[in-house]
């Protein structure tokens, strides 16, 4: 499996980029301080009460700190940017111009076995060809030594439209039909049971995307990884960019920030 492949080359690379804050052209993982605690006072007031949730970042510290583990393969990039923000002053920038890139940074949290998740995120996609692109992935890490896969859920855009990706489901592909806005900050929050059987939904600014069953989301070693940004460019050759903001996953539901 190509997941296995870049996840085992992530693993086994060690290359820090000079920049502080723009991490690219290199496959990487940083895991510095997997076990430092990062202080709340980076967070801007519209995140601030979700520092209880398993992930919960405005992206206002500085990046390595905030997250010290990141992926990077083939062309994908990463840098925390004040470019544009949902808000507060900055965002989480991620882009790649090949196929089979990845620029997305990693979240860890004690195994989850029962219940369910719920995410948020406020996020600014140009517009653009958009040929399978992962953005989201929540599940468990796999031994790639051993060769075991990955069990959870993959949340892709593909042209435009957003599905779901369970490797363990049947059928693997789920796909809704309301497309993602373009050039403009909206929210995504997905609900997703932690099951062998279990049932997701995803809604863009609270209207239903996507309603998919039949997922396989509880690993042996439960729920414990949250990876976000461009976890898996497929196919695509052209550029793909998005601004990520205001993201929370948590045990209980989160709503859409007020407008």
């Amino acid at each position: 499996m190509a997941l296995l492949a870049r996840v085992a080359l992530c693993m086994l690379a060690a290359a820090c980029a000079d920049n502080p804050y723009v991490i690219g052209h290199a496959r990487e993982v940083r895991d510095a301080a997997a076990d430092a605690s990062v202080p709340n006072d980076g967070l801007d007031a519209s995140v601030a009460d979700c520092s209880g949730a398993l992930v919960c970042s405005a992206f206002e510290g500085e990046l390595r700190a905030e997250w010290p583990e990141t992926v990077i393969e083939g062309s994908g990039e990463i840098e925390r940017s004040t470019a544009r923000a949902h808000s507060g002053v900055g965002s989480l920038h991620v882009s790649s111009r090949s196929m089979e890139s990845v620029a997305d940074v990693v979240k860890r949290f004690s195994a989850l076995r029962s219940g369910s998740l719920y995410l948020r995120a406020y996020l600014y996609v140009p517009a653009g060809p958009t040929d399978i692109i992962n953005l989201f992935f929540v599940g468990s890490r796999p031994d790639p030594f051993n060769g075991d896969p990955f069990v959870g859920v993959d949340l892709n855009v593909v042209d435009g439209a957003l599905q779901l990706f369970s490797p363990q489901a049947k059928p693997t592909r789920q796909t809704g039909t309301l497309e993602i806005p373009r050039d403009r900050w909206f929210c995504l929050r997905a609900e997703l049971a932690i099951s062998g059987d279990a049932t997701a939904a995803v809604f863009i600014e609270d209207a239903q995307a996507l309603r998919a069953t039949g997922i396989d989301s509880l690993a042996d070693d439960g729920v414990s990884m949250l990876r976000a940004g461009i976890d898996w460019s497929s196919s695509q050759a052209t550029l793909f960019e998005l601004f990520m903001d205001d993201l929370v996953l948590d045990t209980k539901p989160v709503a859409c920030l007020p407008d």
